[in-house]
């Protein structure tokens, strides 16, 4: 367990509405979940705001930019019916609901993604909130953009980054290093023994994204090399591991 740690997935969000407080508690009802990723955006007064997509439309009853509306507009619309209607009265969190809920028992995998910000406010804002709460040792900052990690490196050097990718290039751990990371997060069809062997002799914590099928699962846990694994379904990945 220790060396395939789970990392649930925008929450427990195979089965309540992802990036949402109810898919988070899920997960944290699992002893066995010690980590938890999550999408960020700026609200329109510039909170960090939990939520995957750019725009409302897929997982909320709104339509337009995450962007254009408040933090206390999104907290208020339902994000949770698209999934079930149960969830109606699941709003938009802001980052630091999600901060103050795993305090002391998770750590977080915060993806900015803030596509509609200058790259230095989205760092800002976002380690504002980490520091404000005292976790900048229990979060690690990942991004697919790369001047997101470097505004972020430019500000800390306490807080760790990392890469996410969906490809295998040439000289990736290499490229990782020299962003400044210690975290590599990559699609889980392109992990490779010399690039496992490279992430470790470079010190890269690597984490696989998203594995869901048992077979895949269990191929994963079986490995000897240290891999987090990024799931929707903490209880198939505990399945895995125990069996």
């Amino acid at each position: 367990m220790k060396q395939h740690p789970c990392v649930a997935h925008r929450g427990f969000s195979g089965k309540a509405p992802e990036n949402t407080m109810a898919a988070f508690r899920m997960a944290l009802a699992m002893p066995e979940v010690q980590w938890m990723e999550l999408d960020v955006h700026l609200s329109r007064d510039q909170i960090p705001v939990v939520i995957h997509d750019a725009t409302l439309k897929r997982t909320t009853n709104a339509q337009g930019r995450v962007s254009h509306y408040t933090a206390a507009q999104l907290a208020a619309l339902d994000a949770g019916s698209w999934f079930n209607p149960s969830y109606s009265k699941e709003g938009v969190p802001t980052l630091d609901q999600v901060l103050a809920l795993s305090a002391g028992r998770c750590r977080l995998n915060v993806e900015i993604k803030a596509e509609d910000a200058h790259p230095p406010l989205a760092a800002r804002r976002v380690l504002d909130a980490i520091m404000v709460r005292k976790m900048e040792h229990d979060v690690v900052i990942t991004s697919f953009n790369p001047a997101i990690l470097i505004a972020v490196r430019e500000l800390t050097n306490i807080v760790p980054t990392g890469l996410i990718i969906n490809d295998q290039p040439p000289g990736l751990i290499a490229n990782v290093r020299s962003l400044g990371c210690t975290f590599l997060s990559i699609g889980f069809r392109h992990l490779t023994l010399p690039l496992l062997q490279q992430a470790e002799q470079a010190g890269v914590t690597v984490m696989a994204w998203t594995v869901d099928q048992a077979a895949d699962l269990k191929k994963l846990v079986n490995r000897p090399e240290p891999i987090m694994i990024c799931t929707n379904f903490p209880d198939r990945w505990l399945q895995a591991i125990r069996n």
